[in-house]
């Protein structure tokens, strides 16, 4: 098949560099704009100096994007007002902010802060593993899911599913600050000021959190933390078991045609994901309380942003849904 045309925009960003990084392994693909709302007209590799490309940035102009599908790697209602007039001239979108994942309005508006994009065109919420497929397949856009929430869901669904627990789910959640972007000047997220410190944030009302719900169906009790590390999120979750089961088994079923998700046997750690699009599931059973214990980790930049994002696309446009993404991490 012809190669698929790939633009990206916002491609100075963690994310957008990221996907940049990554399809440079994608034979089924040309990057044919990249853009930077600061840097046009300048080298990407002059920002990013850790990616060697001869790419030029540019402007984003909507009407002169001449692409098959668009990565928007942008802030939160950017997408609202690009993404209708890219769908209506025929252009696919893979959305990486929170635009386009909420059925819910009026949940997004509590938690967003501003009006709700309207869905007035074919939109699949893409994550991968427990989202139709289909639906990815035929979508004009592609609501790429957040990183809490694809380490949370992927924890925790089948099991709901399968009605092995019910009832709210107490989640411990721990991100590196690459998850607040490259754009980021608060000193909270100043490694100098992360550096031998450990806290948590948003410990009511986080942005993830109907998202998470929208997924696996219940409220949850969610608490994210900011580690002292560039890269990678580790998510624990504590659920009562009032069903009949083996968490391990009915995890390795759900998730056997899936190459991405790897249910292990013993406790995994974020640095044995880091550089891959994997997501390594853990479980077992509190037999004092009859709580299930599960743990997830990935890296938020590949499976929690961009790996995802190059994941949906490739089930979009008919390629292997490993195409261009690393299975092994990097080590040490």
């Amino acid at each position: 098949m012809s190669k698929i045309r790939v633009a990206i925009v916002g491609a100075t960003g963690y994310t957008g560099a990221e996907l940049v990084r990554l399809l440079s392994s994608h034979s089924g693909i040309d990057v044919v704009a990249a853009t930077s709302g600061r840097a046009a007209g300048e080298r990407l590799d002059k920002h990013c100096p850790w990616l060697s490309t001869d790419i030029i940035l540019s402007t984003f102009v909507p009407e002169e994007i001449d692409a098959d599908v668009v990565f928007l790697a942008q802030e939160n209602g950017f997408a609202a007002k690009v993404a209708p007039s890219l769908v209506k001239r025929g252009i696919r979108v893979v959305d990486l902010s929170a635009d386009y994942r909420l059925l819910d309005e009026v949940a997004y508006e509590a938690h967003y802060k501003m009006p709700r994009a309207a869905f007035d065109f074919p939109v699949a919420y893409g994550l991968c593993e427990l989202a139709d497929r289909e639906q990815i397949r035929n979508a004009a856009l592609v609501a790429n899911p957040g990183c809490y929430p694809t380490a949370t869901c992927l924890a925790l669904a089948p099991l709901y599913r399968a009605g092995l627990v019910a009832g709210t789910p107490v989640i411990d959640a721990k991100s590196g600050v690459s998850g607040a972007g490259r754009s980021k000047t608060d000193t909270t997220y100043l490694f100098s000021e992360r550096e031998g410190s450990f806290a948590p944030y948003a410990v009511t009302g986080h942005r993830h959190v109907p998202e998470i719900e929208q997924t696996i169906g219940v409220p949850v009790r969610f608490t994210p933390h900011l580690i002292p590390a560039p890269r990678g999120m580790e998510v624990t979750c504590h659920v009562p078991i009032t069903g009949a089961g083996d968490p391990v088994a009915l995890l390795t079923d759900a998730y056997s045609p899936s190459p991405f998700v790897r249910v292990v046997s013993s406790l995994p750690e974020t640095k044995q994901v880091v550089g891959s699009n994997r997501c390594d599931v853990y479980a077992t059973v509190d037999q004092h309380t009859n709580y299930l214990v599960t743990t997830s980790v990935i890296d938020n930049l590949v499976k929690g942003a961009a790996g995802q994002a190059i994941q949906n696309m490739n089930i979009m446009f008919g390629f292997d849904e490993t195409a261009g993404l690393p299975i092994h991490g990097v080590w040490p």
